[in-house]
């Protein structure tokens, strides 16, 4: 079952254009490694909304988030095998 899709059907229709895009260019089956600028320059998506739509998927448990000193956050996202 693919995690970035589990929501209820009426929760579907109410995502945005920009979060469905997010939701599947990190669906890649061979996971994903992006800062929110990176992803949000890739997919068209100004970055402060990329970065929110980012946090939510953290907050799910959907992606990782992780700090470093020396540069921006990284969100990851690989599939279990």
């Amino acid at each position: 079952m693919n995690l970035l899709w589990m929501r209820p059907a009426f929760g579907e229709q109410g995502l945005s254009p920009d979060e469905r895009r997010i939701r599947e260019f990190l669906d890649c089956p061979g996971g994903v490694s992006e800062s929110a600028l990176s992803l949000a320059a890739k997919l068209d998506v100004g970055p402060r909304r990329c970065r929110r739509i980012l946090e939510q998927l953290v907050e799910q448990g959907i992606v990782e988030r992780r700090d470093y000193a020396d540069m921006e956050p990284m969100y990851f996202r690989f599939p279990t095998r």
